[in-house]
């Protein structure tokens, strides 16, 4: 997949960061099926690229960062919970794809666009994004992993607010429930987001990488278990080109140069 415009999807590469543009402004960057596959494209190749480090997902205007699923197409939203659902492999290949995914949300962020930005580690808002889960008050619920991320991210009370009423919350109401990082004004958005994420993939990608495997993996493991896996991760970057180059670089007073190897 080229640098560019793929139909519904804008694909860029500055240094480091890969960010990818849910490209339907017409219909308030609704997924339909086309949006959900290319999307999953664009992921795995980012994931697979060595000079990718960081991703960051935004929506096409400054209306919506995406609306939900398109009602007209009716994609099947497993599609969706599919692409950030990596399956079980061993922990050195899971070190080649756990890249950090960052959500800049610049507009409207409902149903499958909410679990969308809640799949990503980080999350920055412009002022007036909106944020809900409204499934309830069409007779369906959340299907892209709403439930499940939520109720891991935010307090018990507050997840069950906005699953069980539907309601839309402001940006502002979204940052105090602890559910995104920071709320900035609209204009401000894009270069908030790509300057941490240039910050990020300053950092050793393998190192990146298994931080991100430790969190995720480890987070409902018993500590004994997580404290396990997080040895294994360390012991897998401990002889690594990076760790050396990191520890010269300090040595020496200089900014290091990490090759991902």
């Amino acid at each position: 997949m080229t640098e560019g415009s793929i139909a519904e999807l804008l694909v860029e590469r500055e240094g480091a960061v890969g960010i990818l543009t849910l490209n339907r402004p017409h219909a308030h960057n609704s997924l339909n099926s086309t949006l959900i596959a290319t999307l999953g494209e664009a992921l795995s190749e980012f994931r697979e690229d060595p000079a990718i480090a960081v991703i960051v997902i935004t929506g096409a205007g400054d209306k919506s960062f995406c609306s939900g699923m398109d009602l007209r197409g009716a994609p099947d939203v497993t599609a969706l919970e599919d692409q950030f659902s990596p399956p079980p492999q061993h922990l050195s290949r899971g070190m080649e794809v756990w890249k950090p995914l960052i959500a800049a949300v610049n507009g409207y962020a409902l149903g499958a666009g909410f679990e969308l930005a809640l799949s990503c580690d980080l999350r920055y808002a412009s002022s007036t994004a909106t944020f809900g889960l409204p499934e309830v008050r069409i007779g369906s619920m959340p299907g892209a992993g709403g439930t499940q991320r939520i109720i891991r991210q935010a307090p018990h009370a507050l997840a069950m607010e906005l699953l069980l009423t539907g309601d839309r919350w402001d940006a502002q109401r979204i940052r105090d429930a602890g559910l995104i990082n920071g709320v900035v004004p609209p204009e401000e958005l894009r270069g908030t987001v790509l300057e941490i994420a240039h910050r990020i993939g300053d950092n050793a990608p393998l190192a990146i990488q298994a931080v991100k495997q430790a969190v995720a993996r480890g987070r409902h493991l018993p500590l004994a278990e997580g404290l396990i896996l997080e040895r294994t991760l360390f012991n897998l970057i401990r002889d690594t080109e990076d760790r050396a180059e990191g520890r010269a670089a300090f040595a020496e007073k200089r900014p290091p140069v990490f090759r991902g190897r």
